[in-house]
C-alpha cells in the first residue's frame, strides 16, 4: 500500500521504539565517522548587498571578540558584485567570528528607506553608495564539518553582538554560537538558521521572484533593522536581554517598530520592483508574516550560555516533540481535548454576528452615508442642520459632522464629492420610445476620518478610536430599448431588444476600524455576559474593474398563419482587480475564555487576469392559430444554455497570501492552562506552485510544518520539512511506492538518516551507530 509522507511522519511520531542503543548518550561524539579537518564557508553579505567588502574569519576568542575584529584571521576574501564570498581550509567543529569591513571601493546598495553614504547625502532605494570608513558587520558561525553557509547581514551582526555581550570574557563555544543565532530567529519569527538566510536582494525583481519565502523574510528584516537603527527610535541591540527573572525575552517596543519598518521597506520594495512577475506577491507575503509576529506573545526558552545536549541527543528529542505534538493532537490528546473544550466555551461567540449586530451595522452604514451627502458641496442646510435622503440629521460644526440618531454617535471629518450626469439619446421617453439609449455616469471620491464611533442595537454595542473611509470610483450605466415590426409579404416580423449594461472602477477602497470592540450580551439564567472582539479590521482594494451586461432579444416572424419565434437572454460579466487586502486582527473572547485571531488575505494580480462569465439561454419554437391547417411543428419548443467562463494560465493568475493564527491558554489533562498556538500560511506566487507553512506551539516548543504541491502537475514529489526554529530540522520525501527518505539535520549538519525498510518499516539510523524503528 503506498504511503503518505504525512500519514507516514505521523504512523511513525506515534510508533517510535528505540532499538539498538536509541537512547543515545551525552558524550561528545556526535559522528562515529571521522569528520574532515577542514571546512568551507561561502555566504553573502547583504546590509543590502555589500561588493568589494573585505571579509575576515577567525576564531572566536575572547582576543578577537572583545575587538570585534580578527586581529589573527584564518582567511580573508572580497565579495563580488553580488556580496558573494567563500572560503576554503577552515578548521573544523569550531566557534568562528565572521568580520565583514570596508575595503578598496567598498559600496553597499541602498535597500531601506532614508539612506544616506558616507557624507550624509541622501541615497534613493536600489542605488549603490560608498560606506564610510568604520563600516563592520559581525557573524558568529559554527563550522561542522561540512560545507556551511555563513551569510552576514543586520541579523547576524546582532546575534553575533548579543553573544559577545551576553558571555562577558569568554571564548565563544560552538554552543554559543548556535544559541546566538537561534534567538534573534525567535524573537523575529524566523524558523530557519539566520546565517542561513537574508542572501536576496530587495531591489532586484528578479531576486525577489526566484527567491525562498523566509530567505526573503530574513533580508527585508535585515533592512527593516537597519531602519530602525537610523530613525533612533529605539536601541536596536537592546532587541534581547534578561528580564527580571534571569530570562532572556524580546523588547517589545523594539519589535513593533521594526514590524513598522518593515511595512515602509516592503513598500519601497515593491514600487521599486514595480510588481514585476511575483516579487510585489511574495513581498506581501514577506510583510504579512512579519506583522503577524505577536510581540506579547514571544518566548525565547534558550539560555544563551548553556551546553547542549550532542546531535544525536537533539535529534532524538526533537523526534520526541513531534511524537508528542501529534499525540496531543489525536482524539483523546491533550491538545485536541483542549481544543474542543476551548470551542464549547467560545460558543456563544457566534452571537456577535446576530441580528442585533447586522442592525447596529447597517445603522452605522447609515450614519456614514449621511454625513457623506453632508459633505457635498451643494448641502442644503438649514442652520447648522441637515435631513438627509435616509432620514437622518446631521449637524455641522466647523469641519466636523455629527450624527446622534438611531443608536448611533459618530463625528467624522473629510471630504464627499460626488457627480451623476445623464444623457438619454432619443426625444421621447425611454419607455415608450421604439429605440432609446440612456447613460448615466457618477464619480464618487470619499476620504472620510471617524474621529468618533460609538453605536449599540439592543444588545449590541460598537467602539472604535480613529477610523478611515476612502472611496475613489467611477460607475456607468448605460440602458438601451428597441421594438420594431417590419411588414412583409407574408406576414410581419417583429423584434424586441433590451440590455443594460454597468461599468465599474474603482480606483481606490479603504476601510480601516482600528481599536475596535464589538460586543453582543448573551443571557443565560438571567445573566447576561459579553461576546467581545476587540482589534483592528482593516480592507483595502486597488483598481477594481468590473462590467456587468444583461441583454434580451424576442424575434418573431409571422406569415399570418403561426409563428416561428425565439428569445435570447444573455449575462456576461467581468471583473479585474489589481490588490486586495483584508485584515483581522484581535481577541475574541466569551465567558472568560479569550482567543488571539489573525486573519490576514492578500490578493495580487500583476499579470492582468480578467475573469469573464457568461450564460446564454436560448428558447424557440412554434405557435399555430386555431383556424390554421396543423402541421407538426405546431407547439413545439426548444431550450440550450451555454455557460462560458475563463480560467487562469501560466501568464495571467491571482497571486495570493492567506496567513491565519490562533492563540490560547487551553487546559491539558491535569487542567493545567498550557499556552498553544497555531499558525498556518499558504501562498501562491507561482501559476504552479501552492506552498503552505504551517506551525504548533504547546508544551512550550514549536514545532513547524513546511511543504507544496503543484496543482496542474501530473506527478507530484510529496515532501515534508519539519522544524522546530533552533537549527533543528526532519525532511521526508516520497520516493516511490512504500518508499520514503529522509534526513535529520542538526544545525544544518546531517545526524541521521530515514528510510524504509525491507519489511516496509521506516528506520531512522543515526550517525553514531544507534537507531529508532517504527
Amino acid at each position: 500500500m503506498k504511503k503518505s509522507v504525512l500519514a507516514t511522519l505521523i504512523i511513525s511520531s506515534l510508533g517510535l521504539t528505540a532499538c539498538g542503543g536509541g537512547s543515545g548518550s551525552n558524550n561528545d561524539s556526535t559522528d562515529s565517522n571521522t569528520s574532515p579537518t577542514e571546512v568551507t564557508t561561502a555566504g553573502v553579505v547583504n546590509k543590502g548587498i555589500v561588493k568589494s567588502g573585505l571579509v575576515a574569519v577567525c576564531e572566536a576568542t575572547v582576543a578577537n571578540t572583545s575587538q570585534e575584529r580578527c586581529v589573527s584571521p584564518l582567511l580573508t576574501t572580497t565579495t563580488n558584485e553580488k556580496g558573494q564570498f567563500s572560503l576554503t581550509g577552515l578548521p573544523a567543529n569550531k566557534a568562528l567570528l565572521v568580520v565583514v569591513t570596508k575595503g578598496n571601493g567598498t559600496q553597499m546598495k541602498c535597500d531601506y528607506v532614508g539612506c544616506q553614504d558616507a557624507n550624509g547625502n541622501p541615497i534613493e532605494f536600489g542605488e549603490w553608495m560608498t560606506v564610510p570608513n568604520d563600516f563592520k558587520l559581525l557573524a558568529v558561525i559554527a563550522s561542522s564539518g561540512e560545507i556551511k553557509t555563513a551569510n552576514v547581514n543586520s541579523l547576524t551582526n546582532l546575534a553575533a553582538k548579543k553573544a559577545i555581550e551576553l558571555t562577558g570574557s569568554l571564548d565563544l563555544t560552538t554552543d554559543i554560537v548556535n544559541n546566538s543565532n537561534a534567538i534573534i530567529g525567535k524573537a523575529l519569527g524566523l524558523t530557519k538558521p539566520i546565517t542561513e538566510m537574508g542572501s536576496v536582494d530587495i531591489t532586484d525583481a528578479n531576486a525577489i521572484a526566484g527567491s525562498d519565502n523566509e530567505d526573503l523574510r530574513a533580508a527585508i528584516l535585515s533592512a527593516s533593522i537597519e531602519q530602525s537603527r537610523k530613525s533612533g527610535s529605539v536601541n536596536i541591540d537592546d532587541l534581547i536581554d534578561y528580564d527580571a527573572n534571569g530570562k532572556l525575552a524580546v523588547n517589545k517596543n523594539i519589535v513593533s517598530q521594526i514590524q513598522a519598518d518593515t511595512t515602509q521597506v516592503v513598500s519601497q520594495a515593491k514600487a521599486h520592483s514595480k510588481n514585476q512577475g511575483n516579487a510585489g506577491s511574495k513581498l506581501d507575503n514577506a510583510d504579512q508574516d512579519v506583522s503577524a509576529i505577536d510581540p506579547d506573545n514571544i518566548e525565547i526558552g534558550i539560555d544563551i550560555d548553556k551546553p547542549v545536549a550532542n546531535a544525536v541527543v537533539q535529534a532524538k528529542d526533537f523526534i520526541k516533540q513531534i511524537r508528542t505534538v501529534y499525540t496531543a493532537a489525536s482524539d483523546a490528546g491533550d491538545l485536541n481535548t483542549g481544543l474542543t473544550n476551548f470551542a464549547d466555551e467560545l460558543s456563544d461567540i457566534s452571537s456577535i454576528a446576530q441580528e442585533d449586530t447586522e442592525m447596529l451595522l447597517e445603522n452605522v452604514n447609515g450614519a456614514i452615508i449621511a454625513i457623506s451627502e453632508a459633505m457635498k458641496p451643494d448641502a442644503n442646510f438649514e442652520g447648522n442642520m441637515l435631513l438627509t435622503n435616509n432620514n437622518y440629521y446631521v449637524y455641522k460644526d466647523g469641519d466636523q459632522y455629527t450624527v446622534q440618531q438611531n443608536g448611533v454617535s459618530l463625528v467624522a471629518t473629510g471630504s464627499y464629492d460626488h457627480s451623476t450626469k445623464t444623457v438619454t439619446e432619443t426625444d421621447q421617453n425611454c419607455n415608450y420610445s421604439e429605440f432609446c439609449t440612456k447613460t448615466t455616469t457618477e464619480e464618487i471620491r470619499t476620504n472620510i476620518t471617524l474621529n468618533e464611533l460609538s453605536a449599540n442595537y439592543n444588545d449590541a454595542w460598537l467602539n472604535t478610536s480613529q477610523s478611515h473611509v476612502v472611496l475613489s470610483a467611477n460607475i456607468t450605466r448605460k440602458e438601451t430599448g428597441n421594438y420594431s415590426s417590419t411588414p412583409t409579404n407574408e406576414g410581419n416580423i417583429y423584434v424586441d431588444e433590451s440590455s443594460t449594461s454597468e461599468v465599474s472602477q474603482v480606483n481606490t477602497l479603504k476601510l480601516q476600524l482600528s481599536e475596535a470592540t464589538l460586543t453582543y450580551f448573551s443571557y443565560q439564567e438571567n445573566f447576561s455576559y459579553p461576546n467581545t472582539f476587540s482589534g483592528n479590521i482593516t480592507l483595502i482594494a486597488d483598481d477594481i474593474s468590473s462590467a456587468d451586461f444583461n441583454s434580451y432579444t424576442y424575434n418573431e416572424n409571422w406569415n399570418g398563419s403561426g409563428a416561428d419565434w425565439s428569445n435570447e437572454s444573455k449575462d456576461s460579466s467581468i471583473i479585474e482587480a489589481k490588490s486586495l487586502t483584508f485584515k483581522i486582527d484581535g481577541v475574541i473572547a466569551s465567558n472568560g475564555q479569550a482567543v488571539s485571531a489573525l486573519m490576514d488575505i492578500r490578493l495580487n494580480n500583476i499579470g492582468g487576469y480578467v475573469h469573464l462569465r457568461d450564460i446564454t439561454h436560448t428558447v424557440s419554437g412554434r405557435y399555430c392559430s386555431w383556424w390554421s391547417d396543423w402541421d407538426n411543428r405546431c407547439y413545439t419548443r426548444s431550450e440550450e444554455i451555454i455557460t462560458e467562463e475563463s480560467f487562469e494560465t501560466k501568464d495571467s493568475f491571482i497571486r495570493a497570501n492567506v496567513k491565519m493564527a490562533l492563540g490560547a491558554n487551553i487546559l491539558n489533562a491535569n487542567n493545567t492552562p498550557v499556552a498553544t498556538g497555531l499558525s498556518l500560511d499558504i501562498s501562491r506566487n507561482d501559476y504552479n506552485l501552492i506552498e503552505v507553512d504551517a506551525g504548533v506551539t504547546y508544551n512550550g516548543k514549536d514545532t513547524y510544518l513546511s511543504t507544496s504541491y503543484k496543482p496542474y502537475s501530473d506527478t507530484n514529489t510529496p515532501y515534508v520539512s519539519l522544524r522546530d526554529g533552533k537549527g533543528l530540522v526532519a525532511t521526508l520525501t516520497e520516493k516511490g511506492e512504500d518508499d520514503i527518505g529522509g534526513t535529520i539535520y542538526v544545525n544544518g549538519k546531517s545526524t541521521g538518516t530515514i528510510g524504509t525498510t525491507n519489511n516496509n518499516l521506516l528506520l531512522i539510523r543515526y550517525t553514531d551507530g544507534s537507531f529508532e524503528s517504527m
